[in-house]
Formats: C-alpha cells, structure tokens, sequence
C-alpha cells in the first residue's frame, strides 16, 4: 500500500511541475520534467541553432532539483550554477511554494543572470513561465 500511494504521489508531482512549466513557445523552448529515484528535476530544452525540430536536436539545461525529504516532511530546493554541481537553495512545507521560488527567481539562481541558460547564452528575455510572451 506503502509503494502504491508513493507511485500516485510521484505522478501527481509530474502532473503539476508540467503544468507549473508549461512551454513558452512551443517550437522554440519548452520544460522537460524528469524523476530518478531521489529527485524532481525541471530542465530548460531549446533547438540546437540551425537543428530542425527533431526532438534529439534539443538542448537540456538543468532549471531546478526538487527532492522530498521524507522525514522532515519538507521539499529541498536546488539550483544547478554554471560550474555544474547541484546547490541547496532552501527547504520548503509544499512544492507550491517551491514552484513560486523558481518562477519568481528573486535570486537569478534558476531562470535569471546567475542561471546557466545565462551562462548559455540564451536569451535574457524571455518571460518567465506563466508571464506569456
């Protein structure tokens, strides 16, 4: 019973990351969520310049990590800085407030000028998601 409301948990998460991360333009940017068996990880795809829009020619920059810690009842926060190892951001009661966190970037750590999209070079205006555009 234990793993069945786990699996129904997990799923309902995904469900609600995608539609937090809805694309902002469908052919030219979208959010990727993916789960492994600790994390929630939120990534940032876009074509490769001149790719077509085969989906292999995307790229995958890492957005934010959302891990639930389990016996503190809490959801952990986690940025991807541009030298590449996940960085504690805070912890927080609900995954709302996380999303919030991340879209509301007040930091730059996850879509803003400290990001790696940045470091990327992508384009620094593009809306946040849920801004349009």
């Amino acid at each position: 019973m234990q793993q069945r409301r786990k699996k129904l948990m997990e799923e309902r998460v995904i469900k609600d990351l995608a539609d937090a991360f809805a694309p902002l333009d469908e052919g030219r940017q979208k959010y990727i969520i993916e789960k492994d068996k600790f994390a929630f990880y939120i990534f940032d795809s876009r074509p490769r310049d001149g790719a077509a829009s085969m989906e292999d020619d995307w790229t995958k920059t890492p957005v934010a990590k959302l891990s639930f810690i389990e016996n503190e009842q809490l959801w952990q926060l986690s940025w991807m800085p541009p030298q590449g190892r996940w960085q504690r951001y805070g912890r927080y009661y609900d995954i709302e407030t996380a999303v919030l966190i991340i879209k509301g970037d007040p930091v730059g750590c996850f879509l803003g000028e400290n990001s790696p999209l940045m470091y990327l070079g992508h384009d620094k205006k593009s809306p946040a998601p849920g801004e349009g555009g």
